[in-house]
């Protein structure tokens, strides 16, 4: 699978320049609003995979209230898919997935090696792939701090090399508001995915800078041993890591923005064949 780097039009996402689109970040979730609904209405035949645990419940919230304030704009919908604990995969499709739907399924916290076994027989197994869905994406949490990159990165370029046509979103891992050892671990990782990803050309939703960021434009870091890390911005949660509405609505913003990658950029869009 070659590597490729896409450049697409970011007037699309409200941005003065064409940039190298593969990584969506803070700077794509305000163009969102402004995309035409042309590109709303692609975003709307989607059909989306996810396994996730608690943050990735408030996303799917987020998604939930935008679809519920403007439907005609914000068509993606969510079903739940049951999680098959004795067989560490999400249940199988079903027989007609529907266009504008984000199939997700909350396979909780079973560690985070477990989280990419999950994935993988979900994809493998159950059948979450192309052609049955689009995209697929795996979350860790921010309870993964300890969790290998190398790995996570294994896994999805794995999965990439066996289905090819899937589109295969890579995410960061959140954040908390603690200028802690804990953080400047999930910081780490999240530096190591962005260069995979910057790297190859790949597709990154990047939800750790997403809640850095605060709604003034300003970025939320601290310091630890002469380096400077991210931390989630206090006002996107009402308990230090979990988001609240405000924090809900931004990621969910940013889905979109990711999305219309997929819409619009023909690589994304046909598969890395």
């Amino acid at each position: 699978m070659a590597s490729r780097t896409v450049v697409c039009t970011l007037l699309l996402l409200g941005l003065g320049r064409a940039a190298t689109a593969q990584i969506v970040d803070h700077r794509h979730v305000g163009g969102v609003t402004v995309l035409p609904q042309s590109v709303m209405n692609a975003i709307g035949q989607q059909r989306w995979f996810f396994t996730h645990a608690s943050v990735g419940a408030n996303m799917v919230q987020g998604m939930n209230d935008l679809n519920t304030a403007n439907s005609t704009r914000y068509q993606l919908v969510t079903t739940w898919v049951d999680y098959v604990d004795t067989e560490m995969r999400a249940d199988v499709p079903p027989a007609t997935p529907a266009a504008g739907t984000i199939y997700e399924s909350d396979r909780g916290n079973p560690g985070w090696a477990d989280k990419l076994t999950i994935f993988d027989n979900s994809v493998q197994i159950s059948g979450w792939r192309a052609p049955t869905v689009d995209a697929v994406m795996n979350k860790m949490c921010f309870i993964d701090q300890d969790a290998g990159a190398a790995d996570y990165i294994a896994s999805m370029t794995a999965l990439q090399s066996s289905y090819p046509r899937t589109a295969f979103v890579y995410t960061t891992m959140p954040l908390r508001i603690e200028e802690d050892l804990d953080n400047v671990l999930r910081n780490q990782y999240n530096a190591a995915v962005r260069s995979h990803c910057a790297g190859g050309g790949w597709l990154l939703f990047d939800i750790a800078d997403m809640e850095a960021w605060d709604p003034t434009g300003v970025q939320h870091t601290f310091q630890d041993g002469g380096q400077t890390y991210q931390k989630l911005y206090a006002g996107y949660s009402d308990d230090g890591g979990h988001l609240d509405a405000t924090g809900q609505q931004r990621i969910a913003q940013g889905w979109y923005a990711m999305a219309a990658v997929l819409a619009t950029d023909p690589i994304f869009a046909n598969g890395f064949e």
